[in-house]
């Protein structure tokens, strides 16, 4: 996983007490822009020890309501996973607050439009994707998320998010559904042993010293194409459609987790509903028309 601040996750804090610390963050340009539009800090929602997904950031409607995927795109994912019959997931994003620049016109002057809130006008904004030093910033928030949601497999939505979390440059277009493991701080230590006696205990001079590392917590990852993007195209048909390639991702996510519930956990096999790609696609298109 990519380098950023150091971070040592609490094992007993709460989601509730870590949205707490972060929801007045100005850490970086994007919490100074929410406190100055008066935008929500949209922190991370859903069940524990589930799949997430990680997106790359809130858009309007997420800075409106403080509730993340709530937009046109996490509205298709959400229906997809209703569809697909997985109840047992988390939706957060790298950075939890709106990523975004002033729209110009052609003569370089702000764009305003009405606030049918406010009834005041105001500058137009376009969702921009965040850059390395805001996601860094808000990197601790999103460790210390995943430590403490503790899933059993972790969904990488788009290339800005996989590449966040794997620590390299990927096409997500020919890498999607390539399952592999990443890896966040973890709350303990490990012990450093010596490179040849892998002995723990140093006697320099007279004194024991017992040096350790912080450890880290592998997860299963799968990264896949963004909602956003598959949304452009609902229209394709086609047997290599976005939608295909989003629906069999998320279909090996849930696969992952369906087989720690029965194989670690012990619990009963969950009754997925039995629906093909066609039928998916078809009933997406129908609810979108």
């Amino acid at each position: 996983m990519a380098d950023g601040p150091s971070v040592r996750p609490n094992a007993r804090k709460s989601l509730p007490k870590l949205e707490e610390e972060w929801t007045d963050c100005t850490k970086c340009s994007l919490g100074e822009r929410r406190s100055v539009v008066d935008g929500a800090f949209v922190f991370g929602e859903g069940a524990i020890n589930g799949v997430m997904f990680v997106g790359e950031g809130p858009g309007v409607e997420e800075e409106k309501e403080g509730r993340p995927f709530i937009g046109t795109s996490g509205r298709l994912l959400r229906k997809l996973l209703t569809k697909l019959g997985l109840e047992e997931y988390y939706l957060t994003n790298l950075v939890s607050c709106r990523s975004c620049e002033p729209q110009k016109d052609a003569e370089g002057l702000p764009v305003l439009r009405k606030n049918h809130r406010t009834r005041q006008m105001e500058v137009a904004y376009r969702d921009e994707p965040p850059t390395p030093p805001q996601c860094a910033a808000c990197s601790p928030r999103l460790y210390e998320e995943i430590y403490l949601v503790d899933p059993t497999v972790i969904v990488g939505l788009g290339n800005k998010a996989c590449e966040a979390l794997m620590g390299h440059s990927i096409t997500i277009t020919r890498d999607r559904g390539e399952t592999s493991h990443i890896e966040i701080p973890g709350a303990s230590f490990t012990p450093d042993l010596t490179d040849i006696r892998k002995e723990w205990m140093r006697n320099k001079k007279g004194v024991i010293t017992t040096p350790t590392h912080q450890n880290m917590v592998r997860y299963h990852f799968v990264p896949t194409l963004h909602p956003a993007y598959v949304c452009r195209f609902l229209d394709d048909e086609g047997l290599d459609s976005p939608l295909r390639k989003l629906a069999a991702d998320l279909r090996k996510a849930i696969r992952t987790h369906e087989f720690y519930r029965r194989e670690v956990l012990g619990l009963a096999p969950t009754n997925f509903p039995d629906v093909d790609d066609a039928t998916l696609q078809r009933e997406v298109q129908q609810e979108e028309d």
